[in-house]
């Protein structure tokens, strides 16, 4: 009887963690989104030599949304007979690099 009651604390434990979203995949998902954000620094940080630290230099990013971040570097992206520096950096990043990018310039602070 002991090792029945055992079983089913388990059971009803595991039962409320997976109703509340503790599974494997979610982990993996909290995973996945802090390596995101570690490669959106990453990528960003090559923005900071002209645009500056804050966003304010050549042409600010301060206070520019994401969606205008992105609208910019996606112009960039596919202007194919562009060959300006900008162009050339953005031919380097993909559609999901860029969007990265974008979320993450818009959402620091001290902009």
């Amino acid at each position: 009887m002991i090792a029945g009651v055992r079983i089913g604390v388990v059971m009803a434990a595991a039962a409320v963690l997976i109703a509340c979203g503790w599974t494997d995949a979610k982990a993996e998902g909290n995973a996945a989104g802090a390596r995101d954000l570690d490669r959106a620094a990453t990528l960003a940080a090559a923005c900071a030599g002209c645009h500056g630290k804050n966003g304010n230099a050549i042409v600010g990013l301060g206070g520019r949304s994401a969606e205008e971040i992105q609208a910019s570097l996606t112009a960039y992206h596919v202007d194919a007979g562009g060959t300006s520096v900008m162009h050339r950096i953005a031919r380097g990043y993909s559609d999901a690099d860029i969007r990265l990018i974008a979320a993450h310039l818009a959402a620091r602070e001290g902009r």
